[in-house]
C-alpha cells in the first residue's frame, strides 16, 4: 500500500474520466484547486480549437500547393494555437478538483484516528479484489467491483467529517469548561463516539468479509495442493505405510468438502440497501 496516503479516495458517482483524473493528481493540487473559468470561456476556447483547426489544416493544404516553406510553417501556427485552445477548454485536474470539492478525500488530510480506520478498510478491499476466488470469477464480481467502492467512498466521507469535528472538539476543550460549554459538548462528543463506533463497525465487517476470501484462497491452495497426493499415495505405497495411505484418501475428501463450504461462506457479500444514502456490507 505504498503511497497510498496521497491517493485520493474519489466518489464512484462522479463520470469515470473525471474520476480517473483526480485519482491520477497530485494531492497538493487536490488541496488548492485553481480558480476555474466560467463554463462559457471554456466553451469559446473548445469552439476555437475546433474552427482553428480546420480552418487552419485547410489552409495548410491551400499553402502546401504554392510554397511548402508557408505550409510547414502554417502547420506549425496551426498546431501551437489549437494546442492553446484545446488546454484552456479541457478542465486541468485543479478544476476538476474545484469542480467536485466535497466528493473526494485526501487521506493524509485525516487525523490518526480517521487515517488508521481508512488503512484497515482500503486493506481488506485490496485483499478481497486481489484474491484468487475472484480473479476466478468465484465470487460475486460485481458486488465486488461496484459495492465496495462505494463503502470505501462512504467510510472516507464520514472520516473526514470525524476529524473535522474532533478538531473542533479539542479546540472547544482548550477553553474554559463552563456549565454552558458543557452542555453543548456533551451530547456533541456522545454523537460523535456513537458516529466513529459505527464506523469502527463497519470496517471490522469488511474485514471479516476479507478473512472469509482469504480462507476460500486458502482451501483453493489446498485443493491444488490435494492433485500431487497421488505421488504421495505412491511413495507410501513403495514403504508399505498403508496407515499413511488411507489417512490421505480421508483428507482428500475433507479437502473437497472444506473448498466448498469456504467459497459458500466468502460468497455473502450482499448489495447495499438505501438507508439513509448510504450502503451497507452485511456478512452472514
Amino acid at each position: 500500500m505504498g503511497g497510498w496516503i496521497d491517493e485520493p479516495i474519489v466518489d464512484p458517482a462522479i463520470p469515470k474520466r473525471d474520476r480517473s483524473r483526480l485519482m491520477g493528481a497530485a494531492s497538493p493540487l487536490l488541496g488548492r484547486p485553481d480558480q476555474e473559468p466560467p463554463r462559457w470561456v471554456r466553451w469559446l476556447f473548445g469552439a476555437g480549437a475546433a474552427v482553428t483547426g480546420g480552418g487552419g489544416a485547410l489552409f495548410a493544404a491551400a499553402a502546401f500547393h504554392t510554397d511548402h516553406e508557408s505550409a510547414g510553417l502554417a502547420a506549425m501556427m496551426v498546431f501551437l494555437i489549437t494546442v492553446l485552445f484545446v488546454g484552456v477548454a479541457r478542465p486541468s485536474a485543479g478544476r476538476l478538483a474545484r469542480r467536485y470539492a466535497g466528493r473526494y478525500v485526501l487521506p493524509a488530510e485525516l487525523d490518526p484516528a480517521g487515517l488508521d480506520l481508512l488503512a484497515r478498510a482500503r486493506q481488506a478491499i485490496e485483499d478481497v479484489t486481489g484474491s484468487r476466488v475472484h480473479r476466478l470469477g468465484l465470487l460475486d464480481g460485481i458486488a465486488n467491483d461496484v459495492v465496495l467502492p462505494e463503502v470505501l467512498w462512504d467510510i472516507a466521507d464520514l472520516l473526514r467529517t470525524q476529524t473535522a469535528l474532533r478538531a473542533e472538539q479539542a479546540e472547544a476543550l482548550a477553553e474554559v469548561m463552563t456549565p454552558e460549554l458543557a452542555a453543548v459538548l456533551g451530547p456533541q462528543r456522545e454523537a460523535l463516539g456513537r458516529s466513529a463506533a459505527a464506523v469502527a463497525g463497519r470496517v471490522r465487517e469488511l474485514e471479516a468479509y476479507a478473512h472469509r476470501v482469504r480462507a476460500a484462497d486458502s482451501a483453493l491452495r489446498a485443493c491444488d495442493l490435494q492433485r500431487s497426493n497421488d505421488t504421495y499415495r505412491d511413495l507410501l505405497a513403495r514403504t508399505g505405510d498403508t496407515e499413511g495411505l488411507r489417512q490421505l484418501i480421508d483428507q482428500a475428501d475433507m479437502l473437497t468438502g472444506s473448498l466448498r463450504e469456504a467459497i459458500a461462506a466468502s460468497d455473502g457479500f450482499a448489495d447495499p440497501s438505501p438507508s439513509g444514502g448510504r450502503g451497507t456490507v452485511r456478512l452472514e
